[in-house]
């Protein structure tokens, strides 16, 4: 049971799912700043470029042999696929951009990439939980949202803590990562999105 538990935290809390998730939190608790743009199309922009692209690009490198598996157990398999989610991440921070995204999508789209860049360099050296970077950037954004919300979104934040938590327990229980290598994600997800506030207001 704790093992289906854990795998099911860790495909729905999936890396390249984080940004839609924290999209279609603010859309829960603040549809205003959405104002004139349709759910649709702003659902629809996200996950198609941050997490549908990036997906078939992986499923294709491992068609082609580029990858042996789709978890990528070792670090080195990883980098190619960590440079196509980059290029796909800097055309969606483009695009969401130019669209006209809400601030807050555009500072935590930045700090993803932030977090993504850090994520690859230590990567090419050692293994890194990226569930935990992605966790860390969900952590921070609503942190950061949570600051500036017109609307009270408290529980929000306490269940970000909690599921942080969760999710670092499963992947410790599915041994897919080590202690040091969870903790050093959530570091890196943590200090991306603080480079990506930082390069939005300065």
């Amino acid at each position: 049971m704790i093992k289906i538990l854990s795998k099911t935290l860790s495909y729905l809390f999936h890396p390249l799912l984080m940004v839609t998730w924290f999209v279609l939190m603010l859309l829960y608790t603040n549809p205003f700043s959405f104002a004139g743009m349709p759910i649709g199309i702003v659902i629809a922009v996200i996950f198609i470029n941050t997490f549908m692209f990036p997906a078939i690009s992986v499923l294709l490198m491992k068609k082609l042999g580029f990858i042996q598996n789709l978890e990528m157990p070792d670090h080195k398999q990883r980098i190619i696929p960590l440079v196509a989610t980059i290029i796909f991440y800097v055309w969606a921070y483009l695009a969401i951009k130019k669209i006209n995204f809400p601030l807050t999508v555009r500072v935590f789209m930045l700090g993803t990439l932030a977090s993504l860049f850090i994520a690859f360099l230590i990567n090419v050296f050692s293994k890194i939980s990226l569930h935990m970077v992605g966790m860390g950037g969900i952590f921070m954004g609503t942190l950061f949202l949570s600051l500036i919300s017109p609307t009270d979104i408290r529980y929000f934040f306490v269940a970000i803590i909690v599921l942080t938590g969760a999710i670092a327990s499963a992947r410790l229980y599915l041994e897919a990562h080590t202690m040091k290598e969870v903790y050093t994600g959530l570091l890196v997800g943590v200090f991306g999105q603080l480079i990506g506030l930082i390069l939005s207001f300065f």
